[in-house]
C-alpha cells in the first residue's frame, strides 16, 4: 500500500494530496487563472459577459454558488465520496490527457447531472437485463455500480457501491470492447495509480496511458503538462 494511504472496507483509500503530489500540474491548475485584458470598450464587456453566461438562459446560475451537494444525494438516495466531492470543488471539469474526464456536477446544474447519472444507470440496467454487464448491478441495488466517468475511446468508469458507505466504493471499469475489471481502491487512489504507474489500464485506454508527461485540463480551458 502506498504511504497515506488507508483501507475502507475492501477499498484502498487516498487522500487528494497523493493525485496531486502525482500530477504536479494540478496544483498549479488550482491557482486562479491570470486577470484577462479588460475589454477595450462597453461593447467589448458585454460580448465577455455574454460568453460568460450559461448556454440557453439570460444568467449563469453558477455565479457566487457552490454545488449543492445536498440536493444531489436527495436526488440519488446517497451522498458521494469525500475524495471525489473535494475533486469537483477543486478541479472542475478534470480531464487527463486529453482521454480520461471526470463527470462532475456544475454550481445551478445539479439536476442536469442528476438526469445524465439516471440515464447511465438506466443504460446499465438495460445491459444487465440482457446479460451484457459482467453480472455488475447499476444502482439502487446492493453494491450496484453509479458512472463517474469515461474516455474518449468509449470505456466507462464506475464506482461499485458499499453499505460500509461512499468512502468505502471501489471502482469498476467496463471496456469499449465490454471486458469489465474491477480496481479496489478509491476514485483518486486508482486515477494516481494510472499516473504513477502502480496500475494497468483498463478497457481502451492504451497500455502507456498516461504517459511520462500527462497533461491534465479543467473547464476554464488552462491546460498544463505534469513536468515542464
Amino acid at each position: 500500500m502506498a504511504p497515506g494511504a488507508d483501507t475502507v472496507g475492501r477499498a484502498i483509500v487516498m487522500p487528494l494530496e497523493m493525485l496531486e503530489r502525482a500530477l504536479p500540474a494540478l496544483a498549479e491548475l488550482s491557482r486562479p487563472p491570470a486577470p484577462s485584458r479588460p475589454p477595450s470598450s462597453r461593447h467589448g464587456a458585454a460580448r465577455t459577459a455574454r460568453r460568460n453566461r450559461a448556454p440557453g438562459s439570460g444568467h449563469d446560475p453558477a455565479a457566487g454558488r457552490a454545488v449543492d451537494w445536498r440536493l444531489i444525494a436527495g436526488e440519488l438516495g446517497t451522498r458521494l465520496p469525500g475524495d471525489y466531492v473535494e475533486l469537483v470543488h477543486r478541479y472542475q471539469g478534470l480531464v487527463i490527457d486529453d482521454r480520461l474526464g471526470i463527470r462532475m456536477p456544475r454550481p445551478g446544474w445539479e439536476r442536469w447531472y442528476v438526469d445524465g447519472m439516471r440515464d447511465c444507470l438506466q443504460e446499465l440496467e438495460v445491459c444487465w437485463t440482457t446479460g451484457d454487464s459482467g453480472g455488475h448491478l447499476p444502482y439502487p441495488r446492493p453494491r450496484g455500480l453509479m458512472p463517474w466517468g469515461g474516455s474518449i475511446d468509449g470505456d466507462t468508469f464506475y464506482w461499485r457501491t458499499h453499505p460500509d458507505g461512499p468512502e468505502a466504493w471501489t471502482v469498476v471499469v467496463c471496456g469499449a470492447d465490454n471486458g469489465w475489471e474491477e480496481v479496489e481502491r478509491d476514485l483518486t487512489g486508482y486515477l494516481a495509480g494510472l499516473v504513477l504507474g502502480e496500475l494497468e489500464p483498463c478497457g481502451a485506454l492504451s497500455p502507456d496511458f498516461p504517459g511520462s508527461a500527462p497533461s491534465v485540463t479543467v473547464d476554464d480551458g488552462r491546460r498544463h503538462p505534469t513536468w515542464d
